[in-house]
């Protein structure tokens, strides 16, 4: 079984994980940066092996997700805006998936979780900090090609919008009581 409360969390997650893998999807089609198409690629399927992996738990405990409309990024976005150029789309998700890869060790670790979630949890781990390496790696070219400046400038924007939405999400219902565990 699972509760009301873990459900939609893991619908939550099932849905950003799904926008994720649409929007790198969308990136890897249309990028210009040849470079990009194959990590973008990879990016998305694994987005997508993670909203099933989700899903698939849901179904095991007993249920079918929630339909979810609000994301993490579609939070992000209402405070961002649109990303204009893929510098800002790299700093963007690298902030995101630092979040979502410490959101995710904090989960496990969570008294009274269901094994079943955190065996879901930990696969999920194994390829966020994938993810982290090759966004950063980028990053370290554009700043060789553009200056630290410039990608310290739009990072530093990100996270402040990143710790707002934050702020926001932990106070909002249902986030409110299970969210104060995990910040």
């Amino acid at each position: 079984m699972i509760s009301q409360e873990e459900l939609y969390i893991l619908s939550y997650y099932r849905v950003s994980e799904l926008a994720g893998a649409l929007l790198f999807g969308r990136m890897a089609m249309h990028t210009n940066v040849d470079t990009l198409r194959i990590p973008l690629t990879e990016q998305c399927s694994e987005e997508a092996k993670h909203a099933w992996l989700i899903t698939e738990t849901i179904q095991k405990l007993g249920a079918v997700p929630l339909k979810i409309t609000e994301t993490f990024q579609s939070e992000i976005a209402k405070e961002f805006g649109m990303p204009e150029n893929i510098l800002e789309i790299l700093c963007l998700t690298q902030i995101f998936e630092v979040r979502v890869l410490d959101h995710y060790i904090k989960h496990t670790k969570l008294l009274k979780l269901n094994p079943l979630i955190k065996k879901t949890l930990n696969k999920m781990i194994e390829d966020e900090s994938g993810h982290v390496s090759w966004i950063a790696e980028e990053l370290k070219k554009y700043k060789k090609e553009y200056g630290k400046e410039k990608v310290n400038r739009i990072m530093n924007r990100v996270k402040k919008v990143d710790a707002l939405v934050l702020r926001k999400l932990s106070h909002s219902s249902p986030f409110k009581e299970y969210f104060k565990e995990l910040l």
